[in-house]
């Protein structure tokens, strides 16, 4: 009679143990990143305050960030948030880019960051139907929407592997963000 009920007793443990791990995972899940509405004065010197004219130098000493050839991986706080940041610097050792990457695309989130920027920089560019289509169809490898006079952009692009697609923000230096701007919209 004991070997029932031990079983019992193990299948039992094991619901419960079980359930507890599920309540866990839901426990840990990661905050979703959106911006915020405060409206920027234009052109920008700087985002999450890094100035655009911060050199390779001052990205490891003073902003404590690790460098890699020609980017640097930076955690920065921004209104008491930890940002995950990448700088990007061109072979004269310029900083032309920062990117923040967003993981997975999931289309509320796409919108509301797109209204959000829209409201914050003012939208310069949207993606026209023809490249929405050719987005849909695997023919583009990306959608760009362009704001702040081409100093910011959002990109909705295709991984490595074409099998998922990722969300991505940039942010320019004000010629740099230009010339990018113009190259999307040709």
């Amino acid at each position: 009679m004991r070997l029932p009920s031990l079983k019992l007793w193990i299948i039992c443990a094991l619901a419960v143990l079980a359930s507890a791990c599920g309540k866990n995972e839901e426990q840990v899940k990661t905050e979703i990143w959106l911006p915020d509405t405060k409206v920027v004065k234009l052109p920008m010197e700087e985002y999450a305050t890094i100035p655009f004219n911060t050199t390779r130098e001052e990205a490891k000493d003073k902003f404590a960030c690790t460098a890699y050839e020609l980017s640097f991986s930076c955690k920065i706080k921004v209104d008491g948030k930890e940002e995950a940041i990448w700088l990007i610097y061109n072979e004269a050792g310029r900083l032309v880019l920062m990117k923040k990457e967003l993981g997975y695309f999931n289309k509320d989130v796409a919108d509301t960051i797109i209204e959000r920027f829209t409201i914050k920089y003012g939208l310069d560019y949207t993606p026209s139907e023809g490249q929405e289509s050719a987005f849909a169809a695997g023919i583009r490898k990306s959608k760009t929407y362009i704001f702040g006079g081409g100093q910011v952009a959002f990109q909705i692009g295709r991984s490595l592997n074409n099998r998922n697609e990722l969300m991505l923000i940039y942010y320019f230096p004000e010629d740099v963000g230009t010339t990018f701007a113009k190259s999307v919209m040709n």
